[in-house]
């Protein structure tokens, strides 16, 4: 099995937090996936809201992807859940700053971890912020993870669900 792409929109974004899962980085671009927006609606085990992407023709969700060995997918694998149904890797077209598109990965929250009422914990959005900051992501799309991340109110969640 050949390197891939592993595409990051949450908390992976995080250079530390990579490098600590799958050791040292080789390369990472930053990229976006269209076509799909950011959510916080993956049931965390701590109760809190994890990252996500949720289909939707207009959005854009901003990134990292990483080139990454078979075996770093397979840390990648356990990290986000994957045996347990947490997440499932998923393959994606994303495009590079420069234009040009390529083949990925990235881990979507499996149907019986969704809930459209949550909010990440402080600790959790600053790790993904921090993230998104290192890798220089636009400054409006960093804007639109904070202000995604505020608690809502209950009519706000009976109006998306």
């Amino acid at each position: 099995m050949n390197d891939q792409w592993y595409f990051a929109y949450g908390s992976n974004l995080s250079r530390r937090q990579m490098e600590q899962r799958t050791g040292p980085i080789r390369e990472a671009r930053q990229a976006r996936l269209d076509g799909y927006r950011l959510a916080f609606n993956k049931r965390g085990s701590d109760g809190t809201g994890k990252a996500n992407i949720v289909p939707d023709g207009g959005a854009t969700v901003w990134g990292i992807v990483y080139l990454c060995r078979p075996d770093a997918l397979r840390e990648m694998d356990e990290h986000e859940g994957v045996a347990g149904g947490h997440y499932a890797r998923y393959g994606i077209r994303i495009r590079l700053d420069d234009g040009d598109e390529l083949d990925a990965v990235t881990y979507v929250a499996g149907k019986a971890f969704i809930d459209d009422s949550l909010t990440p914990s402080a600790r959790y959005l600053a790790t993904i912020l921090d993230g998104a900051r290192q890798h220089l992501l636009p400054d409006d799309y960093i804007r639109s993870i904070e202000a995604l991340a505020r608690p809502r109110s209950a009519s706000d969640v009976q109006r998306t669900a």
